[in-house]
């Protein structure tokens, strides 16, 4: 369980796929992934699973029809070689976070924002204008809370509260709303741009704290600053945005 993060700069393949094409793929890969895991070798010629979330009917395929779909796929294309979205590797325009988001992380995304808040139109602020405050209160982030088994979407009992102003302009933002805030499809140009800045300054922070081998969703989520910083290129001629799945 988590979110799949596609930077899209409509190449050839992607164009060829289309969004919902090219999520399909990835989850075939997903139920690839699962059937070698708990599958030993000798029985997965005869393994059948009910497929379902790939832009098609919900079907049954054997393991030799899921591997024979993707193969083609995950080598990408000739062009992956020198994409800048993807850093040169097959399909690297594709990261994933895992869910349930870490303590260490929510604790850090929110002691980034309290700082940045601080600071009248630092990218920490023009996000919590623009998105962060917009996020209801009640949101998967702020109910489904506890380990991934139990589907949980992050490890902490509660949102942490930061709550600040005065008497008549006191306003409250909680932990929960920043993280429904990152992982979301971008499709406007300059909030591409932003969130690649935020990303940057986030990474930075997190590197000052020595969150690194603390947290997995840090690890996970520094990956994605070079992904949407060449995405924002793409972006700004029109021809770019970045695709989020869960």
């Amino acid at each position: 369980m988590g979110a799949d993060v596609i930077g899209w700069r409509n190449c050839e393949l992607q164009g060829r796929l289309e969004p919902a094409g090219f999520l399909g793929k990835l989850k075939l890969k997903m139920y690839r992934g699962a059937i070698e895991a708990q599958v030993p070798p000798e029985k997965r010629a005869s393994t059948e699973i009910n497929v379902t979330g790939t832009n098609r009917p919900t079907q049954k395929l054997n393991y030799e029809q899921i591997v024979w779909e993707v193969q083609e796929f995950e080598q990408g294309i000739p062009e992956c070689s020198s994409c800048a979205v993807g850093g040169g590797e097959p399909l690297g325009c594709y990261r994933y976070v895992t869910y349930p988001i870490d303590g260490a992380f929510e604790q850090l995304i929110f002691d980034f924002f309290v700082e940045q808040l601080k600071t009248p139109d630092s990218i920490g602020d023009q996000i919590y204008r623009d998105v962060v405050s917009k996020q209801p209160t009640d949101t998967s982030f702020h109910t489904q809370r506890g380990p991934a088994e139990k589907g949980g979407l992050a490890t902490l009992g509660r949102p942490l509260v930061h709550t600040w102003g005065g008497i008549f302009s006191k306003r409250r933002v909680d932990s929960a709303q920043m993280l429904a805030s990152l992982f979301v499809t971008l499709e406007n140009p300059v909030v591409v741009v932003g969130y690649g800045v935020f990303f940057s300054k986030l990474v930075e922070f997190g590197k000052s704290r020595g969150v690194t081998q603390q947290s997995l969703t840090f690890r996970e989520l520094e990956q994605l600053v070079p992904l949407y910083l060449a995405t924002s290129a793409y972006a700004l001629e029109g021809n770019g945005f970045v695709l989020v799945d869960g």
